[in-house]
């Protein structure tokens, strides 16, 4: 048992300590340490799926980007999207709100009507919460939801040959916080309200993972919200090598904008978090039906690949290999909600060795 403290440890450390010592019930599907947990309910036809997560302070809302709202649908966001990354389908949410005494409650109510909002927009019933006092604000989120016996998509479970497929476009968290923070507005291709709308508007990719889900093609799957280079390890973790094809990165509109106008290179926005991307291993035998899906209109795009070996790697179409390593968001170490540290990496760091 550890004797250090939480900012020694961070968060995964803490959390890689305790879950092999805690009791995994049997019908504790998979045991501990996915995106969601799923309980086997042994008389249905389907089995429970459940994520409790405290929604991070919006960065937007801290920079006066946005109100409230957005912090009621990123507790929606944060909880249904590792559902979804889990091969489930949510149905039900609940939202505890945790504010001190002087807090706004127009503000308070806002909180509630986002989450609301972001959970009848997708189906998904807003089944209230509870509104309790505390020394500082926080938002906490639960959603449970159904998935099939067979359906469940683990985080650990990659194998050599699998393909790596991300839905939705990557960097343009990043890219739009960087625009708004580093770039004047006579020099922005379009007006501030475009780069704000979305840190703004966090959305899960609720399209893209229902389809994948149906099909039933993915060997495993994992949110991205605290980052890529976050999953990509998370992959790795089950023996073998993750390889990013460089090349086949879907950027978002804002990250190369953002690459063109600050001089960030554009291999470091592809680890800036915060854009609710869901990441696929598919088994080789399965990859191509994922690869005829992908368009314009449909975001799912193929990125890597698994191979024998160790760690993260990254290669460039002209056959340069790179070792991949760099921060993710984990509390008590490095958040992107503090837009300090974190971001300040991904702006003058160097992931790719």
């Amino acid at each position: 048992m550890t004797t250090d403290d939480m900012t020694s440890l961070g968060e995964k450390g803490f959390l890689a300590d305790l879950l092999p010592r805690l009791y995994s019930d049997p019908l504790l599907v998979g045991g501990f340490g996915h995106d969601a947990s799923v309980i086997e309910l042994t008389n249905a036809p389907f089995n429970l799926i459940q994520k409790i997560d405290r929604a991070s302070h919006p960065v937007a809302l801290k920079e006066g980007w946005c109100d409230h709202r957005t912090w009621g649908q990123m507790a929606v966001t944060a909880n249904c999207s590792d559902i979804l990354a889990s091969g489930g389908q949510p149905i039900a949410f609940m939202m505890a709100v945790m504010v001190p005494g002087t807090e706004n409650a127009r503000d308070v109510q806002e909180i509630i009507f986002g989450a609301a909002n972001e959970c009848r927009a997708n189906g998904v019933v807003y089944a209230g919460g509870d509104t309790k006092e505390a020394k500082d604000a926080h938002v906490v989120g639960t959603a449970i939801g159904i998935v099939a016996k067979d359906g469940f998509l683990p985080r650990n479970t990659a194998m050599p040959g699998d393909q790596i497929f991300c839905a939705g476009l990557i960097g343009g968290f990043a890219g739009a916080y960087f625009m708004l923070k580093r770039v004047p507005q006579d020099q922005r291709d379009r007006p501030a309200e475009d780069y704000i709308r979305y840190p703004s508007s966090p959305r899960a990719q609720w399209r893209v993972a229902t389809e994948v889900n149906a099909l039933k093609a993915a060997r495993c799957g994992m949110d991205a919200s605290d980052g890529i280079l976050d999953v990509l390890q998370t992959f790795s973790s089950a023996g073998v090598q993750v390889s990013l094809n460089l090349d086949a990165i879907p950027y978002h509109p804002f990250a190369l904008e953002c690459a063109r106008k600050t001089g960030v290179p554009l291999t470091q926005l592809i680890f800036g978090g915060g854009d609710w991307n869901i990441l696929y291993c598919v088994s080789p035998e399965r990859a191509d039906e994922l690869r005829k899906l992908g368009d314009t209109s449909f975001p799912l795009f193929h990125i890597g690949e698994v191979t024998s070996g160790s760690g993260v790697v990254a290669r460039a179409e002209d056959g340069a290999r790179f070792a991949v390593s760099g921060v993710v968001n984990e509390h008590f170490k490095s958040r992107i909600e503090d837009a300090t540290d974190f971001m300040t990496t991904i702006e003058t760091g160097n992931f790719l060795q």
